[in-house]
């Protein structure tokens, strides 16, 4: 290995060790209560190298994003490609336990995605435009993978024709969203006494999907 790459390689590597000790620091304090001396003591390396990799908390933040998002995406896309070939309503089953599931195996970044919006009260002038342009483009392709699935829905008449395909998508993702923290919640043995995460899932996904049927029919 030549003398660049082995430098790229650590380059890398210690990049990733940052975006850890990020991920950890963040998710214990909070955004607005991080602070970069709190990053580079947790990795364990001198202000000034942290500088070198990231020039300011938002782009560090961001790019804590843009992992979590990538790592969502993965999930997704495999979800979606073993629900092309089945119904509807069990392909809907399917992605929406991998949502669980992503938020069960990386609870750090769940919790980050969930607080999202914050990024959009971020002082953009702090920010390179590039880094801005990656973060929207992972959110829209996250978006559009739940659009596809709904507009499927739409052709096969599973919901009503008209129906905003963003808007569905939005009562599948609160819901979900809304169950995994309180999956979370102290009182959760109490709350989900005998209900597996997947059953709870499961009936979430069939409470929905019966609603738009009435919708539906309702509406014939």
């Amino acid at each position: 290995m030549g003398t660049a790459e082995r430098r790229k390689r650590e380059r890398e590597q210690r990049r990733r060790m940052i975006l850890e000790a990020a991920r950890r620091v963040f998710f214990q304090h909070g955004y607005r209560n991080t602070t970069m001396d709190m990053v580079a003591s947790e990795a364990e390396l001198g202000k000034g190298t942290l500088y070198e990799y990231f020039t300011t908390k938002e782009e560090l933040y961001v790019a804590l994003l843009e992992d979590g998002l990538r790592i969502l995406d993965d999930f997704m896309a495999r979800a979606s490609s073993e629900a092309a070939s089945e119904p509807l309503e069990q392909a809907i089953r399917r992605v929406a336990r991998q949502y669980w599931r992503f938020a069960e195996q990386y609870p750090e970044y769940f919790t980050l995605l969930m607080h999202v919006s914050t990024a959009i009260e971020l002082p953009v002038q702090k920010i390179r435009p590039e880094l801005l342009q990656e973060l929207q483009c992972l959110q829209e392709r996250a978006i559009l993978r739940g659009v596809s699935l709904i507009q499927r829905g739409i052709q096969e008449g599973v919901f009503p024709p008209g129906v905003v395909p963003e808007r569905v998508l939005a009562q599948f993702w609160v819901v979900l969203s809304g169950a995994i923290l309180l999956a979370r919640h102290p009182y959760r043995s109490r709350l989900m006494q005998g209900v597996t995460p997947e059953e709870l899932c499961d009936e979430l996904v069939e409470l929905l999907l019966r609603g738009w049927r009435w919708h539906r029919e309702s509406s014939s």
